[in-house]
C-alpha cells in the first residue's frame, strides 16, 4: 500500500481516481484549489500533513536534496508526458512492490524499470 499522498496538480484526475479505488488516501491539489502553489509550498503542505508528494515534476527532488527542504516523501513519476493508462500501470507496479515507506524518502518511478528508492536520513523531518 502507498502512504498518504498529496497529488500535485500535474497528476491526472483519472490517476487520482485509480489510487482512491485502490484504497490510497489522496489529497488532490486540483481539488484543494492549489493552482497558485509553488513547488516548495506544496512540499511544505504535504510535510505538515505527513504525506508524500505525488508528482511528475523533478523540482521536488531538487528542493529536498539540494536545498534541504524538509519532506515526508516524494514519489516522482517520470515522465509526465505519457497517457494516464501508462502512469496507472506504473502505479499498479508500485502498489505491488514491497517498500518500506519510512520517511524521509524519494521514490522515482520510470516505466519499465523497478522503482528507485532514496532514503534521505540526512534531512531533518
Amino acid at each position: 500500500m502507498l502512504p498518504p499522498l498529496v497529488a500535485d496538480i500535474n497528476i491526472a484526475v483519472s490517476v487520482i481516481r485509480f489510487l482512491r479505488a485502490q484504497g490510497v488516501d489522496v489529497v488532490a491539489g486540483r481539488e484543494e484549489g492549489w493552482y497558485t502553489y509553488e513547488d516548495r509550498d506544496l512540499l511544505r503542505e504535504a510535510h505538515v500533513r505527513n504525506r508524500f508528494v505525488l508528482t511528475h515534476d523533478s523540482d521536488f527532488g531538487t528542493l529536498a536534496v539540494h536545498e534541504g527542504q524538509p519532506i515526508t516523501g516524494i514519489i516522482h513519476l517520470r515522465s509526465g508526458n505519457r497517457p494516464s493508462a501508462e502512469v496507472i500501470a506504473d502505479l499498479q507496479a508500485l502498489l505491488n512492490t514491497e517498500i518500506d515507506w519510512t520517511p524521509p524518502l524519494i521514490v522515482v518511478c520510470e516505466s519499465g524499470k523497478p522503482p528507485r528508492l532514496r532514503p534521505l536520513a540526512a534531512i531533518d523531518v
